[in-house]
């Protein structure tokens, strides 16, 4: 067993007190915690120290979980078992400290207990409105002391006293690995592993579809998509799968010859993405034989050798500081809305862009970590990228802008912008330009632009905001149902606003 640190001052005691009494009871694991679980940091397999437990809110939902955690904490747990574990969380524990000596020995003592991975967190970069300063961080108005961290100091605080690189898993959340092999393993799931995707998930299901298999039949027979009078059936599977559009894109994918080697050059890619994530990381790749066997077997089928595949994975990072190389990438994806200077993107179609592009996201996301965002704003000099956040985007016709967070990739900066408590946020329109034609709602988002074009309606200058977009509702006596223009000038529910004169 690991000695006991030694017992925390009184401030820290009246702090935690404080703290607790007025906590509500949670039902959901603390942001640090779900983060790590949704990575996979924290698996059911691997045990779990809480430290800094509190009451232990987080170790009761982690065995709930299937997760085997234990908890110690100065006020509320000085018994609890101080063990080594495969996993700690030091969880908004070093805010609190106001001794810098007891800030530092506390983050060495937790990462000591740590045999595969350190989870920290901290309060960064938020206003405590009346606050006073006091010796490195600021007093509350309860009396309390609060460390607040920029980001980038975070990360080098966690560099310096550690002796490794943290990885950022968003705002004031970090990894800090002890075990190559779990670290490796984290690197390799955010490159070279991807979600299901909506164009995989609509390809299966047209794929099993009966009459589908028919249509895809006539297809190969002709060699071309048949016509409605060829094919009586077609209006089920336009009402099953959307605009004739779609469907005749999910049919020439579905019996594309080059499918194999447009497979291979996705698992190409993946790969370059991966050794170039590690090269930004200042990592060595892992021995080949640490990889998944599914990996081991792609690499043989890719590159002669191993050796010959890690470098091309740093040849490919080079690729992100080649004047004009972002701007031709984003000028030739499938994906996304381009205009004169950026492109933007839904997070949703982020698999279907090209690979310099997606590399450029990873190293966003090692400055800033995993955010709440809908769209992806790249810009063409290849310097900048935003994480726009756009709440309820799928439900909403016009969904507003919450927050963007900016990155400026030369100097590992950031800059946010919340527009939360505006009056007037900027709005979306267009919503189909942002994501995947395979996307499930893409013929809906699409029906509603062609309706207000035909209006007149998106050729304003003054659409841009939520005042602006009204008042242009207002001029034409329309209003929006969901997904539906309808006039205010009748009040049935079928006086679609299409019909108006």
């Amino acid at each position: 067993m690991v000695e006991t640190p030694p017992k925390q001052t009184s401030d820290l005691k009246r702090v935690e007190i404080a703290r607790h009494k007025t906590a509500m009871k949670r039902y959901a694991l603390s942001r640090p915690l779900a983060l790590a679980m949704a990575h996979r940091v924290i698996e059911p397999a691997r045990k779990v120290l809480d430290y800094g437990c509190g009451r232990g809110a987080d170790v009761r939902l982690l065995a709930k979980a299937g997760v085997v955690a234990t908890g110690w904490d100065p006020h509320f747990r000085p018994d609890g078992p101080l063990e080594p574990a495969d996993c700690v969380n030091l969880g908004y524990v070093l805010n609190v400290i106001e001794n810098p000596n007891e800030r530092r020995q506390t983050l060495q003592k937790a990462f000591a207990l740590a045999e595969k991975v350190l989870i920290v967190s901290v309060r960064v970069d938020q206003a405590l409105g009346e606050a006073t300063e006091f010796a490195d961080g600021v007093l509350t108005k309860l009396g309390s002391f609060q460390k607040l961290y920029s980001q980038q100091e975070f990360r080098d605080y966690l560099r310096d006293n550690l002796g490794h690189q943290p990885h950022m898993a968003s705002l004031g959340v970090a990894y800090v690995f002890k075990d190559l092999q779990a670290e490796s393993d984290y690197l390799a799931r955010l490159s070279l592993f991807r979600p299901l995707s909506f164009r995989e998930t609509v390809r299966t299901e047209f794929s099993k579809d009966r009459t589908a298999q028919r249509y895809l039949a006539m297809t190969k027979t002709l060699g071309r998509v048949p016509l409605l009078t060829e094919f009586k059936p077609l209006p089920r599977l336009l009402e099953r799968f959307g605009s004739l559009q779609r469907i005749e894109r999910i049919a020439e994918s579905l019996i594309d010859g080059g499918a194999l080697v447009s497979t291979r050059e996705e698992k190409r890619s993946n790969f370059l993405t991966y050794i170039a994530m590690l090269r930004l990381q200042g990592l060595t790749p892992p021995p080949v034989r640490s990889l998944p066997e599914e990996v081991q077997a792609d690499l043989k089928m890719l590159w002669p050798s191993y050796k010959a595949s890690i470098q091309a994975g740093s040849d490919f990072l080079f690729e992100l500081g080649k004047p004009g190389a972002i701007q031709q990438q984003c000028k030739q994806s499938l994906v996304g809305k381009k205009l004169p200077d950026s492109l933007y993107v839904h997070r949703t179609a982020e698999g279907q862009l090209p690979a310099l592009l997606r590399l450029m996201i990873l190293a966003a996301r090692q400055i800033v970590g995993d955010l709440e965002y809908d769209l992806i704003k790249i810009a063409f000099d290849g310097k900048k990228l935003s994480f726009l956040r756009y709440p309820n985007f799928e439900d909403l016709p016009h969904p507003e802008l919450a927050y963007s967070v900016r990155v400026f990739l030369p100097t590992a900066s950031y800059g946010i912008k919340n527009f939360s408590d505006s009056d007037n946020p900027p709005i979306l329109h267009r919503k189909e330009t942002f994501v995947d034609p395979f996307h499930p709602r893409y013929a809906e988002f699409a029906e509603l632009s062609a309706q207000e074009e035909a209006l007149g309606l998106l050729g304003r200058t003054d659409i841009g905001t939520r005042k602006g977009w009204q008042a242009a509702l207002q001029d034409k006596n329309l209003q929006l149902v969901g997904h539906s223009l309808l006039s205010t000038l009748t009040t049935g529910p079928s006086s679609k606003a299409s019909k108006q004169p």
